[in-house]
């Protein structure tokens, strides 16, 4: 896939209720592009309440955000602030 298709991927599988786990493809993109990062980040602090993000995606942006929890355990439902 190409880039914007990758983004366009990515995003799709956090909007309208679609609870897809990223592609290895997809998470290395993610891990790569600063400037995505931050968007998820921002659509993520957004939009926790619609539960349209799947535990796994979650993880990815969160620890992306906070490299020093990647040596900690989450526990996906004691960490959304619901």
């Amino acid at each position: 896939m190409n880039p914007k298709q990758l983004e366009d991927s990515i995003f799709e599988a956090v909007s309208n209720a679609i609870t897809r786990v990223w592609t290895i493809e997809e998470k290395e993109f993610i891990q790569n592009d600063s400037e995505l990062q931050n968007q998820l980040d921002q659509w993520l602090n957004n939009s926790l309440s619609d539960t349209c993000w799947h535990p796994e995606n979650y993880r990815v942006v969160r620890d992306l955000s906070a490299p020093s929890s990647f040596s900690q355990p989450m526990n996906f439902f004691e960490d959304i602030p619901f």
